[in-house]
């Protein structure tokens, strides 16, 4: 990627909206169940855990992987028929 920033200056950009947009086009399902497996995979691997959560930190600005969940937790409440629901709308 670096020998390419030279030639395509917008090469920055463009990256970060196709993976915007990947991200926004993905299910919300399937990116928490996807998220969900790759913590599972790689819990027990120190070397693999800090992988993903330095990826998550870049994708998110400096969130990390446990200050994101930590939120979601906090956030997500529980309703009487059982179903998720977001406290702030």
């Amino acid at each position: 990627m670096e020998n390419s920033e030279g030639k395509v200056p917008s090469l920055a950009s463009a990256f970060a909206e196709i993976i915007k947009d990947e991200i926004d086009a993905n299910d919300q399902h399937k990116l928490y169940n996807g998220v969900k497996r790759l913590i599972k995979k790689y819990s027990q691997e120190k070397r693999g855990i800090e992988a993903l959560n330095e990826f998550v930190s870049v994708l998110c600005g400096g969130a990390t992987l446990y200050e994101i969940l930590q939120i979601t937790m906090e956030e997500a409440s529980l309703n009487n028929e059982g179903k998720i629901r977001l406290s702030r709308v």
